[in-house]
């Protein structure tokens, strides 16, 4: 048998000259090195037998000679020699640990029927077919399609996708410049059982079997040329020439697929005239016409011509009025005329996805049909305004000369008044612009959302829990309107924070965002939940966007500040406000903020005279009761209870008020009064939490009053249900702290105390709050405070 085996012998198709150590098939050639050739005349001796490895070792190297990573080596090499895989073999089984077995039955040659299969002759030069052999021909070929197919699809589709300009020359980059990475990577490297090994040149024939050999080579090239023009990008950048950019901007323009739309642009189609009478047609071509010439008067508005906006079909598509008018926006709406009863319906869509961001119906009797026209328009114009985007801020009033004013300009007048201080005053002043925009028009959903944020700082205010039913009867109405505005979103979801709904108003705030991420009150109101929930660096991020947009917006500061303050950065928080109050002098809100930050960073001196400065201006209850606190910790109870009762004359139902004044008090010896007061604060507490579960200042009062009340248990329930909430908020901890010394466990409270001064709380207050004396010889507490200076 073995000598029939050395004239040569073929495995499933696979000739094999042990003589020469040739081996040949219709697709592959090549060599194989002496032991390969032993090794495998023994397999071919006994075939589909296992043969154990320390038989072929003795056989083929000799007893003794031979290893087992030699023997390895050699079937590795049969392997490559007839592509079969260790994982799924054809030829060569590996039974671990055991030994081999070869599975096909070798055919002597002169037992073959057929012509044995040959690598036949080829003309061409040796240098091509050794390129053949490592594969660099085919993996160079298939670089190549696949990168003027990248080429082609980036030309078509990088523009409308709208990738920046230099986006096409980066891909033309990576397959110029990964070209002659994909030669280098094909002639040294190929992979050979799931394992990158170097290319001995051995291979031949065989596309597919090519590019299985060297796809990794393409895939590498690529993702070295990808490195490369990205840091080239980086460093030096794909610019155009100022010729490059005109020219593309000129094709784009001639692209049918290609719509450049300004943000703020908008079409006003002819109304349809439903009835067909001579009336109606004349009445919506003088409408849409008016509406044309109402909003051109606005400056960051472009509008697009009536010749181009009518020249529309009536049953026109958002996405032709987009590729047509190039704008963002487009207002389409419809006349009928019934006798003298008017309907007129307009709507707002969005051109880009076809959806209606504003639909509204207008009623009228047709008793003078000029001026019900200029009414409509009026009316039209004042919702169309709200719901376009746009910074309304550093817009021009729209107006028409010796015309009464109308919708847009009440709504305007109320949100200035907003702007303001809150006061009462103020407050009313509002309502009563918001309340005459809707008596012009009914639903005008942007006031109502004005006449909800009112009640809402109303509220804050004055605690009265019927502001915010009237602020949910105002943004039921505002969503009733069925407009998608930004300014009846934020509404709505300031009414949520106010209730302790705050995954609702996050996903309420997102959707004002995604109608306009520029919307300065959805900024606001994102910032205030990622505050709530001590997401601070999230929070500050927005705030600082939202000022961003609005650099002069006082109250954006304030809240910035606020967050300051709300962390324990008293420094911080009050720099924030002598900033913006340097600009506002006359703001009393500001004032009295930085006279608290003043108080809390010890500096008991500024505070008062900013806070003394604020009273000047405005009376509140804010002001007269950090005055007492200031009174308080100097140590002059007498003086600090009378500024919490003129606190609470300003505001009667400040549970905070009342339990400073309990405070003052009780360490002024009027423990009756004191503990009136504390029952008052424990209330009003409780009816705050009414209306927001998870309000933690109120929880804080209620557990404090509750303490010095003697119902310890309800007192530790409540500052438990704080926690939870604020675990690391520095006035939660405090009070957690004082109501541990309150039960008797000083040590609890110490550590308590130590945590609100680690979370921010000022050391220089602790040092001088009376209910902590107890705690001064406690070595936690006394170190906390030892280097303290005392006020």
């Amino acid at each position: 048998m073995e000598n029939l085996l050395l004239d040569g012998f073929t495995l499933d198709g696979i000739l094999v000259e042990p003589l020469t150590g040739q081996y040949a098939s219709p697709t592959r050639s090549g060599h194989l090195p002496p032991r390969a050739v032993e090794v495998l005349l023994h397999l071919a001796k006994h075939p589909r037998r296992l043969i154990a490895r320390e038989e072929i070792l003795e056989q083929v190297w000799g007893d003794g000679q031979g290893s087992a990573e030699a023997l390895s080596h050699v079937i590795s090499d049969l392997r490559h020699a007839f592509e079969d895989q260790a994982n799924q073999p054809r030829f060569i089984q590996t039974v671990p640990r055991r030994g081999y077995r070869l599975l096909v039955e070798p055919i002597p040659r002169h037992r073959s029927v057929d012509p044995l299969p040959t690598v036949p002759e080829t003309r061409a030069p040796k240098f091509w077919r050794t390129l053949v052999r490592h594969g660099v021909v085919q993996a160079s070929i298939a670089y190549l399609v696949v990168g003027w197919l990248l080429i082609q699809v980036a030309d078509a589709t990088f523009d409308n996708l709208g990738l920046p300009p230099w986006a096409a020359r980066f891909a033309t980059f990576v397959v110029v410049g990964g070209f002659p990475l994909v030669v280098l990577l094909s002639w040294f490297l190929e992979m050979a059982e799931g394992r990158m090994v170097r290319d001995h040149g051995q291979q031949s024939g065989g596309w597919f079997k090519s590019l299985e050999r060297n796809y990794l080579a393409i895939v590498a090239a690529y993702a070295l040329a990808v490195f490369g023009a990205g840091l080239y990008q980086m460093t030096i950048g794909f610019e155009m020439t100022a010729d490059e950019g005109r020219g593309i901007a000129l094709i784009e323009s001639a692209e049918a697929g290609f719509v450049p739309v300004e943000p703020n642009s908008v079409a006003i189609l002819k109304f349809l005239s439903l009835d067909g009478s001579e009336r109606s047609r004349l009445f919506s071509a003088g409408l849409s016409e008016d509406i044309i010439d109402r909003l051109a008067m606005v400056a960051a508005l472009s509008v697009a011509s009536r010749g181009d906006a009518w020249s529309l079909p009536d049953d026109v598509s958002s996405d032709d009025v987009r590729r047509r008018l190039r704008v963002a926006y487009f207002v389409e709406g419809s006349v009928r005329l019934v006798g003298d009863d008017l309907r007129v319906v307009a709507q707002l869509i969005d051109s880009e996805t076809g959806r209606h961001i504003m639909s509204r119906n207008f009623e009228r009797k047709l008793d003078d049909f000029l001026s019900v026209q200029r009414e409509l328009t009026q009316l039209v114009v004042s919702n169309l305004r709200i719901a376009l985007p746009g910074d309304d801020d550093y817009l021009p009033a729209l107006s028409i000369d010796g015309a009464e004013i109308d919708t847009y300009l009440y709504y305007q007048r109320g949100r200035e008044a907003l702007q303001q201080p809150a006061t009462r005053e103020s407050l009313n002043e509002a309502m009563a612009m918001f309340a005459s925009a809707l008596e012009r028009d009914p639903g005008f959903a942007a006031a109502h959302a004005g006449i909800c944020h009112a009640y809402l700082d109303l509220y804050e205010l004055e605690r009265e829990a019927g502001d915010i039913a009237n602020a949910e009867q105002a943004c039921g109405a505002a969503r009733a309107a069925g407009a998608r505005l930004p300014d009846v979103y934020a509404a709505i979801g300031r009414l949520r924070v106010a209730t302790g709904d705050l995954d609702a108003a996050e996903e309420t705030y997102r959707a004002a965002l995604e109608l306009n991420p520029r919307d300065v009150n959805a900024l606001v109101g994102m910032a205030d939940v990622l505050q709530r929930r001590h997401d601070t660096e999230d929070a500050r991020e927005l705030l600082n966007r939202a000022i961003g947009l609005q650099p002069g917006n006082w109250r954006l500061i304030n809240n910035l500040g606020v967050l300051e303050f709300d962390r324990g950065a008293y420094h911080d928080a009050a720099s924030q406000w002598q900033r913006v109050a340097f600009l506002n002098p006359g703001n009393y809100v500001l004032l009295s903020n930085l006279g608290s930050a003043q108080i809390l960073a010890g500096e008991f001196e500024a505070a008062q005279k900013s806070i003394e400065a604020a009273l000047e201006i405005q009376v509140s209850d804010a002001g007269y009761s950090n005055l007492g606190v200031i009174h308080y910790f100097l140590g002059d109870f007498e003086k600090s209870a009378e500024m919490h009762r003129a606190a609470i004359a300003v505001t009667p139902r400040s549970d905070a008020s009342w339990a400073n004044l309990g405070d003052s008090l009780f360490f002024h010896g009027d423990k009756d009064a004191a503990a009136e007061a504390y029952a008052r604060a424990e209330e009003l507490a409780g009816e705050r939490l009414l209306v927001n579960p998870i309000d933690i200042e109120a929880l804080n009062t209620r557990a404090w009053a509750r303490a010095m009340g003697g119902e310890m248990d309800e007192a530790q329930e409540d500052i438990r249900r704080a926690l939870e909430y604020s675990r690391d908020d520095p006035y939660t901890n405090y009070y957690d702290g004082l109501i541990k010394l309150r039960a008797g466990h000083p040590q609890d409270a110490a550590r308590a105390i130590v945590k609100a001064a680690e979370a921010g709380y000022p050391r220089t207050l602790l040092a001088v709050e009376p209910h902590l004396r107890s705690l001064r010889n406690l070595p936690e507490f006394a170190s906390l405070v030892r280097e303290t200076s005392q006020l």
